[in-house]
């Protein structure tokens, strides 16, 4: 925990983000990087009945945490895939807020 799913980029990209991007996050957020989860998630997007290459979005979903850290991490994960990609045109990164009274693992509760 946290979890991020990417769309958009090749499955290469994301494995070498998982080298380093990470560890920089868990930094930002005091947490064990471990805990974090990377998905690389194959999508196509559409627009005018056209393939549209143009978007990458990033979701992370977490804990509820302030907005500087918000804004710490998605500058983190924008220079890290405009490093690791350079053909980015557009980023979206969505934070999702999840209630840790409805979170288990291994059936236990957060």
């Amino acid at each position: 925990m946290p979890h991020i799913r990417m769309r958009g980029l090749p499955e290469s990209v994301v494995a070498k983000l998982s080298h380093t991007l990470l560890e920089q996050l868990a930094d930002l957020c005091q947490v064990n990087a471990q805990g974090f989860t990377l998905d690389w998630i194959p999508s196509l997007s559409y627009r005018d009945g056209n393939l549209d290459l143009s978007t990458t979005q990033v979701e992370v979903l977490w804990f509820p945490k302030d907005p500087e850290t918000h804004d710490k991490v998605e500058q983190a994960i924008r220079d890290a895939i405009s490093t690791a990609y350079p053909e980015l045109q557009h980023l979206a990164v969505m934070f999702r807020e999840l209630n840790p009274a409805c979170y288990y693992r291994d059936g236990k509760h957060f």
